[in-house]
Parts: C-alpha cells; sequence; structure tokens
C-alpha cells in the first residue's frame, strides 16, 4: 500500500478547509471560498467576438436559414440547448423576425464536430450553421461548407491544432488574452450570449447559466479554476431548466435532497450520458428537445401494476418522459459496461507489461462506452488506456478512446499519443479524447508509446491529506471533514486520510450484503467499512484463510471520512480504500 502526503510534513487537522485546498494548489483558499464577481473575466477577451455578435445579427431578421448542430456530450447538449434557445428569444424580440432556426443532431453515438456529417446533404438550406462545443480543428469540412455558400460560427473550447480560416471561431484555447482555459463550450457560449446581450440591450443570459453549470461538471472542467468554480457554484444555486429539474427530482434520494457539484457529477451526469451514447436517435433527439423545453407533444406508457392487474396507462410530459427514458437506459448501459469490461480484462489477463494498455475491444463493447470503460481500465491497472474498434465504414481503420488515470505522472496522454507519430488522430482532452488508427499499425503504435513512456514508472500511489493514529479519528473530526462535500469537484479529489495502527479481532468484524462481499466493524465511535472487498484485498484474505490461526491483526488504511444518514440517524465512518496488515496476533499475544 503506497501512499504520499500532499506535503512532506503532516498537516494540521485543525484547519481543514485550508489544508484541503492548499494541497490540491489552491493558493489563495481564503478568496476561493468567498468568491464574487471580480474572478469573471470580461468577454471582450474572446478573439473574434465582435465579428460573431456582427454574424448572428446579420443572419436574424432577413431569412436566414440558422442551424445549431447538436454535440454528442452532455456539453454539447447544453451548449447547443442554450444558445438554441437564446436565438430563438432574441429572435421574437426583433420586430421583423423572419429567420428559420432548425437543431441538427449527429448519424453516429460517439461523432463530434463535423466528422459524421454529409456536408452536401445535412445542411444544405442553412444560411449560417453554428457549432458549439466543437469545430475548431474541421478546417476542411468549414471550407467545403464556406465554399456552398453557408456561413459558420464556432463557439468552442478544445485545443486548436490545425488554422481554420473558413469559421468565425470563438474560443477561450486560442484566446491570448482570455486566462481561464478550464471552461466549457458552454461557458463559451454564456460569454457570446452575455456579449450580445450588451450589444442588443437584453438581460437573457443568467437564464441559461444553469446549463452552463451542468456543462462544466459534466466535461470535467478543473474546478480549481475561480471563474469556472463560480459561475458552477451560482448556476446550481438557482436551477431554471426544466429537464433539468426534472433530473434533479428524479435522483432526489440518491443525491439524499443536496444539490452540490459532486452529486450532479455522480447522479445527474451519468445517466445524461447513458442516452446520449446508447439510446435511439428518437430518444436523444427527445432529450434534446427536453433541454430546450418544447413542450409541443405528451406521451403514454404502460404502468406496471401489481400483481394480476392490468397495466394501467399514463400520460406524462416530455420532461419526465425523458428521464424515465434515461434512467432505463442507464439501467442497460451498466449491464453492458459491465460485461464488456469483464471482456475486456480477459484479453488483458495479466499481460500489463507495456507501459499502456491498449486493447481491441471490437465486439466486446458498445462503441459508445469505450470511454466509460477505457477510465475503468486505466485506474484498475494505473496505466493510460486505449480501447480500440473496428469501424464499420472503413476495414482499415480502427477508432477508441484514450484515458489516463487518476494522479498519473503523464500530465497529457493525448500528447503522447499525438507525439508518437502513428495514429491518423487523437483529438479531444488533455486526458480524455477520441483516437484513430489504422489496423495494421497497432504494434507500432504500442512500441512507439513504450518508448515514449519508457521512464515513467506507473503505481497505485494514494495522495494522502494527513497521516493519524486510530485514537485520534473522532467523530468531531469526520464532522469537520464532512464540511468538505460542497468543495469537492474535478482538480479538488475527494480528502483521504492514512490511519495506522487499527487493532480488530475477528469477532469485531461483520461480513455483509447481497454478495458478501462487504467489510464493517467499529473503532470507539466510528464505523469503518469496505465496500466491494475481493480476494488481494488484506482484510478480505485475512477472513477468508481457510487455515488463519490468528484472531487479531493490526493493519494501517487508507480511507475516506463520511457520514452516513439512514432514517434521521448519523453515523460518523471511514469509507476504507486499501488496507495493509502489519502483524498478525493469536489472542495470546494479543493479550499479553
Amino acid at each position: 500500500m503506497k501512499y504520499k502526503l500532499y506535503k512532506e510534513h503532516n498537516t494540521d487537522p485543525a484547519d481543514i478547509k485550508r489544508t484541503f485546498l492548499e494541497n490540491r494548489g489552491v493558493t489563495d483558499y481564503q478568496k476561493y471560498l468567498n468568491l464574487d464577481d471580480s474572478v469573471v473575466e470580461s468577454y471582450k477577451n474572446l478573439d473574434n467576438i465582435d465579428p460573431a455578435i456582427n454574424l448572428l445579427y446579420s443572419h436574424i431578421g432577413t431569412k436566414s436559414n440558422i442551424g445549431v448542430l447538436v454535440d454528442t456530450d452532455v456539453d454539447g447538449y447544453c451548449s447547443a440547448a442554450m444558445i438554441y434557445s437564446y436565438i430563438k428569444r432574441m429572435a421574437m424580440t426583433f420586430e421583423h423576425h423572419e429567420c428559420t432556426l432548425s437543431y441538427i443532431m449527429h448519424h453516429e453515438a460517439k461523432a463530434h464536430g463535423l466528422g459524421d456529417m454529409d456536408l452536401d446533404k445535412d445542411f444544405k438550406v442553412l444560411d449560417l450553421l453554428i457549432i458549439p462545443d466543437a469545430g475548431t480543428n474541421d478546417t476542411e469540412e468549414c471550407k467545403r461548407l464556406k465554399e456552398q455558400g453557408i456561413d459558420i460560427l464556432i463557439l468552442d473550447h478544445h485545443i486548436c491544432d490545425t488554422d481554420n480560416p473558413y469559421a468565425t471561431i470563438v474560443n477561450n484555447q486560442i484566446s491570448d488574452r482570455y486566462n481561464n482555459k478550464d471552461l466549457c463550450g458552454a461557458g463559451v457560449v454564456y460569454k457570446f450570449m452575455e456579449a450580445c446581450d450588451d450589444v442588443l440591450w437584453y438581460d437573457y443570459t443568467p437564464t441559461y447559466l444553469d446549463l452552463c453549470a451542468l456543462a462544466n461538471i459534466s466535461d470535467d472542467m478543473d474546478m480549481r479554476s475561480f471563474e469556472t468554480r463560480y459561475l458552477t457554484d451560482k448556476g446550481l444555486s438557482n436551477i431554471k431548466n426544466k429537464c433539468f429539474k426534472a433530473l434533479i427530482e428524479a435522483q432526489d434520494y440518491m443525491m439524499k435532497s443536496h444539490i452540490n457539484i459532486h452529486n450532479i457529477q455522480w447522479y445527474i451526469t451519468p445517466i445524461i450520458n447513458a442516452c446520449i451514447r446508447l439510446g435511439s436517435n428518437k430518444e436523444k433527439e427527445l432529450l434534446f428537445r427536453a433541454f430546450i423545453e418544447d413542450e409541443s407533444e405528451t406521451f403514454t406508457y404502460k404502468k406496471r401494476a401489481a400483481k394480476n392487474a392490468p397495466a394501467e396507462t399514463v400520460t406524462e410530459n416530455i420532461y419526465d418522459h425523458v428521464v424515465r427514458i434515461c434512467k432505463n437506459i442507464k439501467t442497460r448501459q451498466d449491464k453492458k459496461r459491465s460485461k464488456g469490461i469483464s471482456e475486456i480484462e480477459k484479453l488483458i489477463d495479466g499481460n500489463t507489461d507495456n507501459q499502456v494498455i491498449m486493447v481491441d475491444a471490437s465486439g466486446l463493447i458498445d462503441g459508445g462506452l469505450t470511454g466509460v470503460a477505457a477510465i475503468k481500465i486505466a485506474e484498475k491497472y494505473n496505466k493510460p488506456c486505449i480501447l480500440l474498434s473496428q469501424t464499420s465504414d472503413d476495414e482499415g481503420v480502427l477508432r477508441g478512446s484514450g484515458r489516463n488515470f487518476n494522479h498519473s505522472p503523464v500530465e497529457s496522454f493525448k500528447d503522447v499519443v499525438s507525439g508518437s507519430g502513428v495514429f491518423e488522430l487523437a483529438q479531444g482532452h488533455d486526458n480524455a479524447f477520441g483516437v484513430r488508427l489504422k489496423a495494421d499499425r497497432v504494434n507500432e503504435a504500442m512500441s512507439a508509446l513504450n518508448k515514449s513512456l519508457q521512464d515513467v514508472e506507473f503505481d497505485k500511489t494514494y495522495y494522502v491529506d494527513m497521516i493519524l493514529d486510530g485514537d485520534d479519528v473522532t467523530p468531531r473530526l469526520i464532522l469537520d471533514f464532512d464540511e468538505l462535500k460542497d468543495i469537492i469537484a474535478q482538480g479538488l479529489d475527494e480528502l483521504l486520510i492514512k490511519i495506522s495502527d487499527v487493532f480488530i479481532s475477528r469477532e469485531d468484524v461483520q461480513v455483509i450484503g447481497k454478495s458478501e462481499d462487504t467489510i464493517k466493524f467499529t473503532c470507539g465511535d466510528i464505523v469503518y467499512i469496505q465496500f466491494r472487498c475481493q480476494k488481494g484485498d488484506s482484510l478480505f484474505d485475512w477472513l477468508n484463510d481457510p487455515w488463519g490461526d490468528t484472531d487479531y491483526i493490526k493493519f494501517d488504511l487508507i480511507g475516506k471520512p463520511a457520514i452516513n444518514e439512514y432514517n434521521g440517524a448519523l453515523t460518523c465512518q471511514i469509507i476504507i480504500v486499501d488496507t495493509e496488515i502489519k502483524e498478525e496476533m493469536s489472542a495470546e499475544k494479543a493479550g499479553g
């Protein structure tokens, strides 16, 4: 069990928030805990903001056909819903609003920008195409559309890999004066809409800050950015979008009626993603229609009834209908993902000598789940992972997803992949991106990655905030730790502590759960619990050793402090992440 203090010296439990934030790189912790409008950057620092406003304005009220492309992730849906709803509202305030507004859905489940679109058919009636959360690097596609007489407005946040003079691009990554690079596509859209508000004397933009917050969370933006954190917190404090509200209401039990970044990330984002990745085209379009609050249709379904009773036909609005669809798809996704990961692990089967786990997972997992599976594999084996699969349109090309694991010594896995010179494409975020590779170059790619990373040591090292003895862990301390629950976010990982010299007997331990894979015991007033135990976990092995003749152990553990609430009762607990037995003792020795 390897661990490392964030700081060389032990940290003081007396000032938990300061310790937590400074350990994660937030230097001005007091300012971070008291954010206000002063941390918000001006939209004027974004390059091309004025030409972008003029371009949109020129197409409003001039009988233009305006289309919004909906990208295939939560950020894509939120940013497209924001700009679509904003333009619709803007056009209605014009005295002669004669523009036609439409949205365009992707053909493939895992597509971004213009890559999978039919440029001759999908946009042929348009005068202006708006691409939020994508498009910066689609130079050739933009050139073809421009030659067809279509203006293009891109509102994006992805790193620019190539010049694109054929579109008007607003992108924080290529705007030198805009300091915050940790703003998602919806954040750039929000800034653009703010600029439009100022020019046209509107005040529409604040209505859409909740969707900006959802997108920032779902796209894993680094919440150590003062501006990103402030906009996200502000958006969550005033949720207006009816679809977002319905999703939260449906997950209220799981979220314990508490809205914060961590709960949105764990209980809202996944069910939206499930629909986007695995839903039918009709289901995905219904989801987008819910986000733009299209209430033109109601829906019916057969509700399950009690045994031997007739099924009841229920009428529901689009929000309840979409939420039910998303949750059903999420259940199916979890089953497919678990099965797919299990099959992929069989292919790996201990073959982890390479510096990167790279697997051709064709036929093993749905294309929409490669990213989800890749991060699970990367975290399990503590190595970057690339999952590939055969494409339907080109037998000689493999496509897939690259993912890095938390606390990896490799800062940007995408740069390593791009720098190998073997992959045809590596596009997206630093440690979560799409790849394309010729099937006959897989071995060459692996050799190149091994060479690039030959000096990197990958291991499972836990970063802990403090080291405590078992006697130092008190209910008061756990309650202090619990105050961090609203701070935890991307870049601000959950607090971990190392607890030394925990002493228990076999009689202290309960093995519970349907699968009998949860270990639970109490020390003092604190409940310790370890979920999903398996062979290789030291406590699990000790308890299940048929030849074991020791009744007591002294061990160290890595754990997460938590408060469990059940039926109004609060229990202070430590969720065990890992353990290391230091000494096994007989009853006689323990008594001595």
